[in-house]
């Protein structure tokens, strides 16, 4: 089977230039129903490196607002400068007029004769010996669509907080998909989980308020680790940082989040 770039078949061009529409189903979604951030800002990596025929170097987004199955989220993309390797960029998904995601990116290469990677991964078991980790929702989600294998992690509420801060999974890369800045935005939107694993549960449902793409080099791969490192969680605010790696120990890109908790509503299941 041929693999393609993700949401490459799923979008298409809007009516005016540089515009671009992606029909929103399940499949775009969290478990919660709404628009996943990660593939938000990965339909805006998209578009923005068809557009400016560049790869992408870095993506910053902030979560405005949601979108549902059955909408129309349209984005709209602004080369704001482009210069002999580099362009500065902007992209703006709304539905209806509705604000949904605010984008800022740069793009470019450049050829340079040094380099150099200075993290290291975390000591991991091959997928095969990681239990399986399924989505909590029902149904289709992206989360859901995903098989995941936990290295580290809170598999009940019962369970201890993981008091460094760091939870890890494999997630397999689906069989009809590259790896590319786009489907790893998707994968770097999970620092909501490292949040409430670190405290240990007593957390309601937790949002991404933003979510910062850094392109180190995608590289084909089967299992792409997630590998979450939670700073900080004070006053219903979690900061946190994921490092994407090869199943081969290859740094491909690393994410950066903020995100916000609510207090569990009565009755709720929380862990």
């Amino acid at each position: 089977m041929d693999r393609r770039p993700y949401l490459s078949t799923e979008m298409r061009p809007g009516d005016e230039p540089r515009t671009w529409i992606l029909p929103l189903t399940e499949d775009e979604c969290s478990g919660a129903g709404r628009l996943f951030g990660g593939t938000g800002l990965g339909a805006a990596v998209r578009v923005l490196e068809v557009d400016a025929a560049r790869p992408m170097v870095w993506a910053t987004g902030q979560f405005l607002s949601h979108a549902l199955p059955g909408e129309d989220l349209r984005i709209e993309v602004d080369l704001v400068a482009e210069g002999r390797a580099t362009t500065q960029a902007r992209a703006r998904a709304h539905v209806d007029g509705r604000e949904v995601l605010a984008v800022i990116a740069t793009l470019g290469r450049r050829d340079v004769d040094r380099s150099g990677v200075w993290v290291t991964p975390p000591v991991a078991p091959p997928p095969d010996e990681c239990p399986p980790f399924p989505s909590r929702a029902a149904g289709r989600s992206v989360s859901g669509n995903l098989e995941r294998r936990l290295v580290r992690g809170r598999t009940a509420a019962h369970e201890p907080a993981m008091d460094d801060g760091r939870v890890a999974m494999w997630v397999r890369v689906p069989d009809h998909l590259v790896v590319d800045p786009a489907f790893l935005a998707v994968l770097g939107d999970y620092v909501p989980w490292g949040g409430r694993d670190a405290v240990g549960g007593g957390l309601g449902g937790g949002q991404s308020l933003d979510n910062t793409l850094r392109v180190v080099e995608p590289v084909a791969t089967e299992w792409i680790l997630v590998d979450v490192r939670i700073s900080s969680l004070v006053n219903g605010y979690a900061h946190g940082t994921v490092h994407l790696w090869s199943e081969d120990g290859h740094l491909m890109a690393t994410a950066s989040q903020t995100c916000q908790y609510r207090p569990p509503r009565d009755g709720e299941l929380v862990g």
